[in-house]
Parts: C-alpha cells; sequence; structure tokens
C-alpha cells in the first residue's frame, strides 16, 4: 500500500496540479507533532473528514495558497472539517506557527515532518491532501491558486458526506 500511496501522490507532484483518486486510499497511520508539542494521530481522525496540506515557511508558492485553504478551514469547520497544515524542509531556525499566525491564518500545524513526507511520498511544497470520514484519500493536489474552484468543490465534498 505504501508504494500504491506514494506513486499516486508522485504522479500529483509530477503534473503540478491536481488529480483524482479513483480508488480512494487508506491513508497509513500517521502521528504528527504538533507546534505546541502535543501529537494528533490520524487513527483518531476517523469519521471526520481533514485536510493535509504540506508546506515550508520558505515556499512562495504555500504561501500565496494558504489564504484559500484558511478561507475553507473558516466555512467548513462547523462540518467538522479540518485543516492541518504539515511543515516540512525548514531550516532550523524556522517557526511555522508563528509564521501562520503573523499571516493570520487559523489552522493547526505540524511541524518537523520530514519523515512523513518521505514514508508518503510528498516530496514538494505544497502538496495538499483531501481525507475524508474514513481516512481515506480522496483527492491530491499541488496547486498554489487559493482561488482554485477545486479547492472548495472537494472541501465541500469532504464536509457534507458521510
Amino acid at each position: 500500500m505504501k508504494y500504491l500511496f506514494a506513486l499516486i501522490l508522485v504522479s500529483t507532484s509530477l503534473l503540478s496540479f491536481a488529480t483524482e483518486v479513483q480508488q480512494p486510499t487508506k491513508l497509513p497511520a500517521l502521528a504528527l507533532t504538533m507546534a505546541d508539542g502535543s501529537q494528533i494521530n490520524t487513527d483518531d481522525l476517523i469519521g471526520k473528514p481533514y485536510i493535509l496540506h504540506f508546506w515550508a515557511t520558505w515556499c512562495p508558492y504555500c504561501k500565496k495558497l494558504q489564504p484559500g485553504l484558511d478561507k475553507i478551514h473558516q466555512q467548513y469547520q462547523q462540518y467538522g472539517l479540518q485543516v492541518i497544515a504539515v511543515s516540512f524542509r525548514e531550516d532550523e531556525d524556522a517557526n511555522p506557527a508563528q509564521s501562520l499566525i503573523e499571516r493570520g491564518h487559523h489552522f493547526k500545524t505540524a511541524v518537523k515532518a520530514d519523515a512523513i513526507a518521505a514514508q508518503l511520498g510528498i516530496r514538494g511544497t505544497p502538496t495538499t491532501l483531501f481525507i475524508n470520514r474514513q481516512g481515506q484519500l480522496n483527492w491530491a493536489t499541488t496547486t498554489s491558486d487559493p482561488n482554485d474552484p477545486s479547492l472548495l468543490e472537494h472541501a465541500a465534498k469532504l464536509a457534507t458526506s458521510k
């Protein structure tokens, strides 16, 4: 399964835009270390839709995309949809959570996630994964366009599906 998941993400990265996942793929169990020192385990998110946004503080394309993701977060959080920023490939002195706060964004931040990105086959930023209530990858994108209508379309599907 690891290689199938990596293949999906690598193909997305090479295309530099989005790909529809024909057969939803179960996300492996991940333990995300949050900026505040707590942990979020993806197995604990089963039953809730969420978006994992892989990014880095130095990435101009991530900075461009994040207002769109924050808009999604604000619009769909009442349906239980979470956006989790997953920081990787950072400089030692980077403070991802503070960067997001300074940019006015409201989503949670996982830090030092290089191993998780590698496990999933994610090599580039931004890479954004849309995970359904069953813990399956429904859609993956490398878009940096905060106004891409596909972002809202897929977020709405996640938020309103059972």
